[in-house]
């Protein structure tokens, strides 16, 4: 079959669903409160700080700046942080890509060099490299060779590589002290920034996402490492953003691409897999292969949940071959669950007759603590809750054109569900604060957010952001 016709022919609803992956993939529609396993603190993140709040919403000053990602160990005193800091110096970067591959980019570099000394130019060399890749080069040149590097450089080029930087990435242990946070063992360091993270049922082990350090085609990879020390081991490669532990706390389910696409725009097939990645006493042991589980198009923000009768959820594009392309609609995802041990078929759990009242991309989920629920959130505001047992949906908040809101619906153990809320226009007046972060349980809902300061509540909401 002529794959190249296929995708041609596919493309535009494509397209519009890789648009949206996209923009969640860059970090557009995030978790700004997570909840403590036994709800009575959350942290919160907005504008690049971590701080925390109880019940009542009373917001402490940034604890830890720099985190973009965090996640509770089950004790709710222990959390596991990301945090992001920018390099323009090479030891550090060099320590951050590990030995193998700050050996491999050292080369490059030496590679370029020679070039400029036999009169090759600067512009010559550029198009060999990725662009990240080529960032990391102009650090390291820089250091290396200095002036000398400048005298063949204009002005502008070289002004380019003094400003250069990177962006490292840790992941570190943290525990709960009163009001403050004490940094703890860091696990893990690289470049790019860390995407999601999952901490094993016991939490002896963490799973988490990260962007790999400079290939020229973004992707992910999905590592795990123990809680009690800093040797990650990589799981698998090309996966999508959130993966899952298993009940048992020993196997991991994510979604990953069979390959790297050629275009842009082109479908790419993929699969939702399960991997054993620790034995029984809880240390790494990865088995040499993953099992399949589920056959999908694969993409970037597709979002894994396993549920503790062993069922697995999973979302992505529901289509039957042959089609044709004025049927396909590749926009709307679907919610979907497979049970490994017992039935080998799929279960879709959206009725054809609610599909309208959910968001076309399913990329954010959140499960209730009971599992009788799912709430869904999109970029544009939708908040939607689906009950498991009998399909019908709720619509929280509605989804309209070019409004950006940040911050995705998420569950405490009561099953309150936290969401940031658009604030009504009265009179036809911008209100002084576009969202509300609030905490709704059945028809009441509590904003959380009431004496958060204006500006900080504001950056979760942005008019003309994702157009």
């Amino acid at each position: 079959m002529n794959t190249n016709l296929v995708n041609r022919a596919w493309r535009r609803g494509a397209f519009a669903l890789a648009a949206a992956g996209c923009l969640l993939l860059g970090g557009c529609l995030e978790q700004c409160v997570v909840w403590a396993p036994d709800g009575e603190r959350a942290a919160v993140l907005i504008d690049g700080g971590l701080r925390m709040c109880g019940p009542d919403g009373k917001l402490t000053e940034v604890l830890v700046p720099g985190v973009c990602r965090v996640a509770w160990l089950g004790d709710s005193q222990q959390l596991v942080l990301a945090r992001t800091h920018s390099e323009n110096a090479w030891p550090p970067i060099a320590r951050a890509l590990g030995s193998e591959r700050a050996a491999g980019l050292v080369a490059k570099g030496e590679s370029i060099w020679q070039k400029l000394q036999t009169g090759s130019s600067w512009d010559q060399a550029r198009p060999l490299f990725g662009e990240k890749e080529f960032n990391l080069l102009r650090i390291y040149l820089r250091e290396r060779y200095g002036d000398a590097l400048r005298a063949k450089l204009d002005a502008g080029r070289w002004d380019q590589c003094v400003k250069q930087t990177a962006d490292v990435c840790a992941l570190l242990m943290a525990r709960r002290d009163g009001e403050r946070i004490v940094p703890g063992t860091q696990l893990f360091e690289g470049l790019g920034s860390v995407k999601d993270i999952r901490v094993s049922p016991g939490d002896r082990a963490v799973a988490f996402t990260v962007e790999t350090p400079f290939e020229n085609q973004d992707r992910l990879q999905l590592m795990v490492v123990q809680t009690d020390t800093s040797t990650p081991a990589l799981v698998a490669d090309r996966v999508a953003v959130t993966p899952s532990w298993t009940a048992d706390g020993r196997s991991l389910v994510y979604a990953q691409a069979s390959g790297l696409p050629t275009g842009k725009d082109d479908l790419l097939l993929g699969v939702v897999a399960q991997r054993r990645v620790l034995d029984e006493a809880g240390r790494i042991k990865l088995d040499a292969e993953s099992k399949p589980l589920a056959g999908v198009i694969f993409n970037d923000d597709s979002h894994v949940h396993c549920l503790r009768d062993g069922r697995v959820l999973f979302t992505a594009i529901e289509i039957s071959l042959p089609i044709s392309a004025e049927d396909f609609d590749g926009r709307r995802q679907q919610l979907f669950a497979i049970d490994p041990a017992r039935q080998a078929t799929l279960v879709r759990l959206i009725p054809r007759k609610h599909e309208a009242e959910l968001p076309e991309s399913l990329a954010f989920f959140d499960v209730s603590p009971d599992e009788q629920q799912v709430a869904f959130g999109s970029y544009r505001g939708q908040v939607s809750v689906l009950t498991l047992a009998t399909g019908e949906v709720q619509k929280l908040q509605g989804d309209v054109e070019r409004d950006g809101i940040q911050g995705a619906p998420v569950w405490r153990k009561d099953g309150a569900l936290t969401y940031t809320r658009r604030a009504e226009v009265k009179g036809g007046k911008k209100p002084l604060r576009g969202v509300e972060v609030v905490v709704r349980r059945g028809d009441k809902e509590q904003v959380l957010s009431v004496t958060w300061p204006d500006e900080l509540v504001n950056k979760l909401f942005s008019k003309d952001a994702g157009t």
